[in-house]
């Protein structure tokens, strides 16, 4: 893996069974939503946008990544900063165009491959692992990020991500380390001498993690 993996990616690519392929249960009706959040983060680090009163405020429109481009067109267009939630809600349209995006990166670096299927006239593609070795590592990496602890803001992201998205029981199958990681991931805001910038890192995962927790709810809801 020579180039780095994004967020929006990361969370995608924990998502994929490592075995059948597809997305598991637990994270496929979730996944849409979760990819709008994390590349709203994505933009958050990169400086594009900052939270404000769980609204999302535009500070530089210009990007190079097409995924990022497809987001700040639209926040761009928006004379006032709009709801974190009001944001995912209108995405929506752009979830299809924002899921392919993330699987295109993934197949770039070989870390997946999206095998076509068919079933009468209904077609699709399935995603596949290709390099599970990758996975392996992330999933130590995420580990020891959680009983360890990390000021490191991409990690936050991700370690912010990991409920909403379904993933913990992928990640810890055993309950009883399941049950340590979550009470770990409760007390992550805990005021123990964390920077300025983690602080902020942390109440902007935890804006966005919520926006899509409760926006996912309410679509599942309707269904």
């Amino acid at each position: 893996m020579n180039k780095p993996v994004p967020l929006s990616q990361k969370l995608y690519l924990l998502g994929i069974h490592p075995e059948k392929g597809g997305l598991i249960s637990s994270s496929y009706s979730v996944m849409n939503f979760i990819l709008v959040g994390s590349v709203l983060l994505e933009l958050f680090v990169n400086k594009n946008i900052s939270f404000n009163q769980k609204k999302i405020v535009l500070l530089n429109a210009q990007t190079t990544d097409p995924l990022h481009r497809i987001i700040l067109d639209k926040i761009s267009q928006k004379q006032e900063p709009i709801k974190i939630s009001t944001w995912i809600n209108k995405l929506h349209f752009s979830q299809k165009q924002i899921r392919k995006a993330v699987q295109q990166g993934l197949v770039e670096k070989r870390l997946i491959n999206m095998q076509p299927r068919q079933f009468l006239f209904f077609k699709w593609s399935k995603s596949e692992l290709v390099n599970r070795q990758v996975v392996y590592h992330l999933l130590s990496d995420i580990e020891n990020q959680i009983f360890k602890g990390t000021e490191n803001v991409e990690d936050i992201m991700l370690l912010s991500m990991l409920k909403p998205a379904g993933l913990i029981k992928r990640i810890f199958p055993e309950k009883e380390k399941r049950n340590r990681a979550i009470e770990k991931l409760k007390n992550m805001t805990i005021e123990n001498q964390i920077s300025v910038a983690v602080s902020e890192a942390i109440a902007a995962a935890q804006a966005v993690a919520a926006s899509v927790a409760v926006t996912a709810a309410v679509a599942g809801a309707h269904k």
